[in-house]
């Protein structure tokens, strides 16, 4: 049957590439409902008979190097839904992308088999928890796309779609609201293409008549997406960007405490799972081609310090190019009590300096493992460094005494990838 191409950025619904053998074998090892699994294998084996599936699933997989997440979306014509969905994920990441990939327009029927899944489904899902005579379920449609778009031309800067979005360039505003802006027809797109949930559209009337706006608003409009026409002149009253961007969007904003009020782990993970803290890094476009880097090299998740830079900072945003709004991201006030409980759950916390005795490619760690990155002037703090399980550096010739955070961040993570296949 082909073969799954392991990448974090590529689902695939229904084709070749998806080798169903090891579909189905890792279902029933990570799913819960057994009963689904062995109709879903049912389907599979008519599949293979006939050509076509009954019922007509649709199947989105994720992952890497190694598969770590399935959906199945099956026909569902109860509750006034379009599919019953049963997911099976291994990592926040690997979640957070099946949940990203799931059709705007459509409503479907979540089946809560984990804790953790429940907890995360509303960040891309607006919906409500419903009890059903078969079990609970989410019954939720992809934010931004549940009510009948919306297109009209905004002339005013009080209009109360620009007044919200303007309260959206502070990071109070950004919480409050729980939305962030991204700029650009080029983050914007990808957005779209993504399917990362989009809450408005804006752009400027000079945009709609190039053959790059009409491509894009025409992608939005098939994804049931509110987009509203301004100015050159209300635009610039949204953003402080110059020049003004033509187009810019509201996405719906993540960004949990990554320790629960009882100082548990608020962060699901396995085995394999790598983890990026970054520490304190002061300026967003460093922190964007971090979070670059590390959506790159596959990472779970990123955990970040509340005194750096704010990963909703339009610099950041951009230089990430499109991995924040996609990439799990966490927050803490203080980087012990992390570190430490990390270490508690049996994760190998390495932290990154150009002072450690030990080298990164001769040092021995097993997984799960988290790489820890400090200040760009600073490096990491001393508490960090004394709370990590080892600390590392990066042999370099002579001449150079440090890199750029994100460059190392590149060069740690890329080795445990290649030594782990991550």
């Amino acid at each position: 049957m082909g073969y799954i191409r392991w990448a974090w950025c590529h689902l695939y619904r229904n084709v070749f590439m998806i080798d169903y053998d090891k579909v189905i074998a890792f279902l029933e090892k990570e799913h819960t409902n057994m009963d689904a699994v062995s109709r879903f294998k049912q389907a599979y084996q008519t599949f293979c008979q006939t050509g076509k599936w009954q019922p007509a699933y649709e199947v989105f997989v994720t992952g890497w190097q190694h598969l770590d997440g399935v959906m199945l979306l099956e026909p569902e014509d109860t509750l006034d839904a379009d599919y019953q969905v049963h997911l099976t994920a291994t990592t926040e990441r690997s979640l957070r992308e099946l949940l990203i990939a799931f059709p705007r327009r459509r409503i479907g029927l979540f089946h809560l088999t984990e804790k953790w899944i429940e907890n995360r489904i509303h960040e891309v899902l607006a919906g409500d928890r419903v009890q059903t005579d078969v079990g609970a379920f989410y019954r939720g449609i992809k934010r931004g796309s549940g009510t009948k778009a919306e297109q009209r031309t905004v002339s005013k800067r009080k209009d109360a779609i620009v007044s919200h979005l303007r309260k959206l360039t502070s990071l109070k505003g950004k919480l409050e609201h729980s939305q962030f802006l991204i700029e650009g027809p080029r983050i914007v797109e990808r957005a779209v293409a993504d399917g990362v949930p989009i809450e408005t559209l804006l752009y400027t009337t000079g945009f709609i008549a190039t053959p790059e706006g009409k491509a894009l608003l025409k992608h939005a409009a098939t994804e049931n997406l509110s987009a509203y026409q301004i100015s050159d002149g209300v635009m610039g009253s949204v953003t402080t960007t110059r020049p003004i961007p033509p187009i810019a969007a509201s996405v719906y904003l993540s960004y949990p405490s990554f320790l629960s009020a009882d100082g548990s782990l608020n962060f699901h993970f396995g085995p394999r799972c790598l983890l990026l803290i970054a520490e304190n890094i002061a300026n967003p476009d460093n922190l964007g081609m971090t979070l670059r880097t590390a959506d790159a090299a596959g990472v779970s998740a990123v955990l970040l310090s509340d005194d750096g830079a704010n990963p909703f900072h339009k610099n950041c945003i951009r230089a990430s190019r499109g991995a924040v709004g996609r990439l799990p991201l966490f927050r803490t006030s203080s980087i012990r009590p992390a570190i430490e409980t990390l270490r508690a759950s049996g994760w190998c916390v390495l932290g990154a300096t150009a002072s450690a005795e030990s080298q990164l490619y001769t040092t021995e760690f097993a997984l799960p493992t988290a790489i820890v990155v400090g200040n760009e002037n600073t490096g990491l703090s001393a508490e960090a460094r004394q709370c990590c399980t080892e600390l590392i550096g990066i042999p370099m010739a002579s001449g150079q005494s440090s890199l750029n955070v994100g460059v190392a961040a590149g060069v740690l993570l890329y080795e445990l990838t290649r030594r782990y296949r991550i």
